[in-house]
């Protein structure tokens, strides 16, 4: 009898925005006709389904009750009680359920909710949310060009807070103009914090080549300084750096985005939505024009070096000797101990290592190390 694996992590792209910021890169639209629109996407999930059953049956796979589920975006607390009324159908229809130890969360954007709709969403399972903060001035809010006020963050906020939800909180460092308009970023997360966020999601912006703020953007070492600072300011808070740009207490860690980083199966469905099945090493994204996706299915040298550069990004690490032979070990293991010395890393008995908030910030360049090592990899 052929062998089945457990599907039980998913992902939901939500594709409309109240506003199309300059920096963001995910596939999103204004919606010009929600009503419509809505529809049209709701309909894009059904039709989605039936292929997405078909591939999961293929590759002998079964659905269990969601461990973890994640509605991203785009910003999908606008789906508001829509989206739950759709979603309730919509998953009694396909045998979706969700485990009651389950990790369900929800990204949500300033000015973006209601108090109805978030009781909808919770009334629905969800019970962690992902707040779009970036910033708590309102000089770089413009600059980011976020269609938020700084009120309407401190209105979420405060919500998020005096209900004590379960919530993370978005936070970006590198914004344009940093260094001539003196940037403070302990201060505004000194600010944050007070509302009580249980995991923080730091992020350094990343730009294509037409942003209009690229010539402003703070150089290499501001950057560096400012990820280096708030690694330890938040680790003197209590938060553990788990992942090279996410900070959590103990037992808040993103289950779900943990999933991505060892490697497990996710599902995925929306428009532009990525998952993968990873016992059988198939990525697959939907398209943004119709319910039909692109697979890539991964050989083994792929996986090895997906596998090892995911696991890098976790204070979990990777054990060397899982990853090398022994011609290769122990001059990677020689290498090692020259990060080690530099405050990069940290290395056990067992040949296990984990990089330090510093080495983090240089992950790709000592990848690039230990391809000249074991070019094969």
């Amino acid at each position: 009898m052929m062998e089945r694996y457990n599907a039980d992590s998913l992902y939901i792209h939500f594709p409309f925005c109240r506003h199309l910021c300059n920096y963001c890169d995910f596939y999103k639209k204004v919606p010009q006709n929600r009503g419509q629109e809505l529809s049209s996407f709701h309909q894009f999930l059904e039709d989605s389904w039936i292929k997405h059953e078909e591939l999961l049956s293929r590759e002998a796979y079964q659905l269990s009750p969601l461990k973890t589920l994640y509605f991203g975006g785009g910003t999908p607390s606008l789906w508001d009680t829509d989206g739950v009324n759709f979603l309730e159908n919509f998953f009694k229809e396909k045998g979706l359920k969700l485990d009651p130890d389950g990790e369900f969360t929800l990204e949500v954007n300033p000015g973006t909710w209601t108090e109805q709709g978030l009781k909808r969403w919770q009334e629905f399972g969800i019970n962690r949310f992902s707040l779009g903060i970036q910033s708590l001035r309102s000089d770089f809010l413009k600059v980011l060009d976020r269609v938020h006020s700084l009120q309407d963050v401190h209105d979420t906020l405060t919500f998020f807070g005096e209900n004590q939800f379960n919530f993370s909180v978005d936070f970006m460092l590198g914004l344009p103009l940093s260094k001539e308009m003196k940037r403070d970023v302990i201060a505004e997360l000194e600010e944050i914090l007070k509302y009580g966020p249980s995991h923080i999601s730091l992020y350094i912006l990343t730009v294509k080549g037409g942003y209009p703020y690229k010539d402003k953007l703070p150089d290499d070492e501001w950057i560096e300084d400012e990820y280096l600072k708030v690694s330890r300011y938040l680790k003197d808070k209590g938060f553990l750096h788990y992942e090279v740009s996410n900070f959590a207490y103990k037992g808040r860690e993103s289950r779900h985005n943990l999933n991505y980083w060892k490697s497990s199966t996710v599902m995925a469905l929306g428009p532009s939505a990525t998952g993968y099945l990873g016992e059988a090493g198939i990525r697959y994204k939907w398209k943004t024009s119709g319910p039909n996706y692109i697979v890539e299915s991964l050989n083994e040298s792929e996986r090895k070096l997906e596998n090892f550069y995911m696991a890098l990004r976790t204070n979990e690490g990777v054990n060397l000797s899982h990853f090398f032979n022994d011609d290769v070990l122990l001059k990677v293991k020689n290498k090692a101990l020259e990060w080690e010395a530099k405050g990069l890393l940290d290395i056990n008995n067992n040949d296990r290592i984990t990089l330090s908030s510093k080495g983090y910030l240089i992950l790709d360049s000592l990848l690039d190390e230990v391809f000249l090592l074991d070019p094969s990899f």
